[in-house]
């Protein structure tokens, strides 16, 4: 008797478009490298009070600029501002400072910046609706895949999921997220230069920037500590209209 083989092949492709399409959703993060600026080659400058130091800042204010950093992974669909700071000492003198604490100023609202652990927590939470999505696929999959070669008695349910929060130091884009962070421990000799990253969760409204300053608390460790204030202004963004087609597509590839 000849055994109708269609059923099988039906099954066989629908398990291949599954796993295809789970596996193509699951892309590599590429860390790309920020060089450190001069202060005066950022957007706004300033040189912080009493003190021989420049500094300056690039606020990534804009969809492009953060997914061409970042990539797609959530800064921009959660509001976080990730802003580029520079300092540059000409003292004779070792500057050793610590930055105690760093807002974002709005109309009179202050917004602190986070650690970058709570920047992956955060932008983790922009993939929550497609990882549902993807681990329904993933263990439809699965499961067809499963009752297909073995039989319905030889489902396996305790597989873990590959979906899950990993922890940031086991995630390239949560490793590369501490590697730029700005370094708020600072010690400084004549001519030499630091930056890195700060990172402000925004509400949405605000992620223009209009009307908003940067305010950093800092104290200066030597020779006595000295407590200090800088406020420099942050500029408007442009060009903030983002495709939700776009977005949905790209959160869904991620």
């Amino acid at each position: 008797m000849k055994i109708d083989s269609r059923p099988f092949r039906f099954i066989l492709l629908t398990v291949l478009g599954v796993f295809s399409l789970t596996s193509c959703t699951s892309s590599f993060y590429s860390a790309k490298p920020v060089p450190v600026s001069l202060p005066s080659q950022l957007p706004t400058k300033s040189s912080l009070p009493n003190m021989a130091i420049q500094v300056g800042i690039d606020p990534y204010n804009n969809p492009e600029r953060i997914h061409s950093l970042f990539g797609h992974n959530g800064l921009w669909r959660k509001h976080i501002l990730a802003l580029q700071i520079s300092l540059l000492s000409s003292d004779k003198n070792p500057a050793d400072f610590l930055v105690d604490s760093a807002y974002v100023s709005v109309d009179g609202h202050y917004y602190p910046s986070i650690v970058p652990n709570e920047v992956f927590d955060i932008s983790w939470q922009a993939k929550h609706p497609y990882i549902l999505v993807k681990e329904t696929l993933y263990y439809t999959g699965l499961i067809l895949f499963t009752v297909a070669t073995l039989g319905l008695g030889s489902v396996i349910w305790v597989l873990p999921s590959p979906f899950s929060q990993p922890s940031p130091q086991n995630d390239p884009f949560g490793r590369d997220l501490n590697y730029k962070a700005f370094t708020k421990n600072v010690t400084l000799q004549n001519g030499s230069l630091r930056g890195g990253f700060l990172f402000f969760p925004l509400p949405a409204e605000n992620m223009n920037l209009k009307n908003a300053q940067l305010v950093l608390h800092f104290t200066q460790k030597t020779p006595s500590p000295i407590e200090r204030t800088v406020t420099l202004p942050l500029t408007p963004g442009v060009h903030l209209n983002s495709n939700i087609l776009k977005d949905w597509i790209n959160g869904f590839l991620q």
